[in-house]
């Protein structure tokens, strides 16, 4: 509960003034990158999340890595967190931001579920369909999950279209022991 309060804030204030310095979509892209490169950089997150390590050294850290490629907004925010202790909800923090700023730009974050990797023409053939039927852009999250055995699962916050292969059994084995003999 603390974790959300505290994203939702900071987010809310980093968007608020890049929004001010029509720097929002830098700033987003920055915080995409960071967000990446924590994710595969274990000792980057462990580093900046540690209690042992001093501000100062941090602040320096930060300034030598992303000072040439951030946006200030974005730098001065990342200098702010390390200063108010919060940068051990970074993540949140970019994941917030990541989404006030869809409903900002009417972004609609759809999760796709498959039984494997889609490639690229197939996410493409996708994408246009479900923007064409929801009528807004959408950002997709891509999920595999074997066990639905073939097809996509579509999930919007309103809206769950099933076309796996393992609905499909399952509904025809619900038709096949209602039926009479």
């Amino acid at each position: 509960m603390r974790k959300r309060i505290i994203s939702e804030r900071y987010a809310s204030a980093l968007l608020n003034v890049a929004r001010k310095r029509e720097t929002a979509d830098r700033v987003f892209d920055n915080l995409e990158n960071l967000k990446q490169l924590i994710s595969e950089n274990v000792s980057l997150r462990i580093f900046l999340e540690s209690p042992h390590i001093t501000q100062e050294d941090k602040m320096a850290f930060i300034k030598k890595v992303f000072s040439e490629s951030f946006d200030e907004t974005a730098m001065n925010f990342l200098l702010l967190l390390v200063k108010k202790y919060r940068l051990k909800f970074l993540t949140e923090i970019i994941e917030e931001y990541e989404r006030l700023y869809d409903i900002v730009r009417s972004v609609q974050k759809t999760d796709v579920i498959s039984a494997y990797p889609l490639d690229d023409e197939t996410v493409a053939r996708l994408r246009t369909a479900i923007e064409y039927s929801m009528k807004k852009s959408v950002k997709l999250c891509f999920y595999v999950d074997p066990k639905i055995l073939g097809g996509v699962i579509i999930k919007t916050p309103n809206l769950i279209i099933d076309g796996s292969i393992r609905r499909k059994l399952n509904d025809l084995s619900y038709a096949m022991t209602s039926l009479k003999v």
